[in-house]
């Protein structure tokens, strides 16, 4: 199955994940970090009530693309984000393991100077481990070839928490980033 804008969010998902702390970022030994959680989506939404989840997919932490053309423009646009598309949570995610996941994503909050702040949503980097959740509704990209398994393939969701229902879908098609990068995040019509 294809998940596709105007579709149910799946349930019963879990992503892995180790909190990034945006109080003590800067203090924060990068290569040190804490047990892996679960994220279960089910719950994610339901904490969000009367906002909307954003989930942003690439293919590879520390991959060029990913680390400096998708992800960059997005955490530099947050704070608008919250206000023009009621955005209350930002995941970003990879078929990479929860620890790698969380050094590329202090790397890149540091990186973009965020630190903690109400008008920001919260921020989550979190493992699709295995690509499980990206394969079981068509979003996932096979790299065997190149050595790198299966992956994430580079999407955006946003998703409603109230309706559950995805209300922006981009999936890219093609090497770069169009759909799922913060101008196609922006333009969707909710």
């Amino acid at each position: 199955m294809t998940l596709s804008q105007g579709d149910k969010f799946p349930s019963g998902f879990e992503f892995k994940y180790v909190p990034i702390e945006l109080e003590t970022l800067n203090q924060d030994d990068g290569l040190a970090c804490g047990r892996p959680l679960g994220l279960g989506l089910d719950g994610l939404l339901e904490k969000n009530q009367g906002g909307n989840v954003l989930f942003v997919a690439v293919p590879g932490a520390f991959t060029p693309t990913c680390t400096e053309n998708h992800i960059p423009p997005i955490l530099e646009h947050l704070k608008e984000l919250k206000s023009k598309k009621n955005i209350t949570t930002a995941v970003f995610l990879s078929a990479n393991d929860p620890f790698v996941i969380n050094a590329w994503g202090k790397l890149l909050l540091k990186q973009q100077k965020i630190s903690a702040s109400n008008d920001l949503p919260k921020i989550i980097f979190a493992s699709d481990p295995n690509a499980a959740f990206s394969q079981k509704n068509g979003l996932s990209l096979d790299l065997t070839d190149a050595g790198l398994g299966v992956r994430t393939n580079r999407y955006a969701l946003i998703v409603n928490a109230d309706s559950k229902t995805v209300s922006y879908f981009g999936v890219e098609s093609e090497p770069g980033v169009t759909v799922s990068g913060y101008d196609g995040i922006s333009s969707a019509k909710l």
